[in-house]
């Protein structure tokens, strides 16, 4: 069955906002993160070709004990596309070592299902006589799995992840087809450029043989935090713009609009993708506030003394 083999070895869903949910790229990014995160994702493409793909994509991962070495994580998504919908949800195992005082490393593996469906009724049949395309729904089930390595700190960010990795085979009644193995890798880095602005590059390479590489890189103009300009490129296919907001260092809003550079943009005004972040930052006790007040002066007394000291030694 031609149609099947065509469609699972494609790539798997498109995120123009990947840099504000990297564990949808990375499974090892769970855990980069002190506390609890949830992310909602909308991806609808190619917006007025016919059986354009649109997706959906919940995650959410969180550190466990209190070490916040460990973390677990979960991922749901529905890609569909004409005829063809794939639906997958994977749990995630991560664990991160403290490398330095500035550099983290997590290494993570997810595990879970991937369910293909063909609507048959909706199928144009060139051989009314083929027993495969009798029916309502084609289904298949298969076992999956991905892993990462994620490089971490406060400003840079740097992930290689592979997924489908193990190739595994889905059984149809005549014919057989293969999860392909799809590589990522995330580079990125925040530049502070003055007390209330900073810039964040990024940049995002794809790959799954026989295809060529893909690279995309965006830029993000970040405004005390709060709010967020920029744009993107994916190689061959479009031009993004990006618009965002932080509200109160929970709640992230996140928007991009996708101009196609490929042959298809004259039938087509573009991809949309909305994206909702919710970070479940605790409050800080009062005694840790003071407490931080108290090492801040600590610092600043040991700060003079030493430089007396040092002038004095001249």
């Amino acid at each position: 069955m031609l149609l099947t083999k065509n469609i699972i070895g494609q790539q798997l869903p498109i995120n123009t906002n990947y840099v504000l949910n990297n564990y949808a790229y990375n499974p090892a990014v769970a855990g980069s993160k002190p506390h609890a995160v949830a992310s909602l994702n909308y991806r609808n493409q190619w917006v007025g070709f016919e059986d354009a793909p649109k997706t959906y994509m919940l995650s959410l991962y969180s550190t466990i004990g209190k070490q916040k070495k460990v973390a677990i994580g979960t991922l749901i998504s529905s890609d569909n596309a004409g005829l063809i919908s794939r639906t997958s949800g994977y749990l995630t195992f991560a664990y991160h070592v403290k490398l330095n005082n500035k550099y983290k490393l997590g290494l993570a593996a997810s595990a879970g299902m991937v369910q293909y469906r063909i609507k048959l009724f909706d199928a144009r049949v060139a051989d009314k006589g083929d027993e495969m395309l009798t029916g309502n729904v084609l289904s298949n089930n298969v076992f999956d799995s991905n892993g990462g390595i994620y490089l971490y700190s406060d400003k840079l960010f740097f992930g290689i992840s592979t997924y489908q990795y193990l190739g595994n085979k889905i059984n149809w009644k005549d014919s057989q087809s293969t999860l392909a193995q799809h590589m990522y890798a995330t580079l990125g880095y925040t530049f502070k450029i003055s007390k209330n602005l900073s810039v964040q590059p990024t940049a995002l390479v794809k790959y799954s043989k026989p295809t060529p590489f893909q690279p995309e890189f965006s830029a993000r103009f970040i405004y005390k935090n709060m709010f967020w300009l920029g744009g993107s490129y994916r190689s061959n296919e479009s031009a993004s713009a990006l618009i965002g907001t932080t509200i109160k260092e929970k709640l992230t809003i996140a928007y991009s609009y996708d101009m196609i550079t490929s042959k298809i943009k004259t039938y087509t005004s573009g991809s949309h993708e909305i994206m909702i972040t919710y970070q479940f930052i605790k409050p800080k006790k009062k005694m840790d506030t003071d407490e931080q007040e108290l090492n801040n002066i600590d610092n600043s007394i040991k700060s003079k003394l030493r430089k007396q000291n040092e002038e004095s030694s001249k």
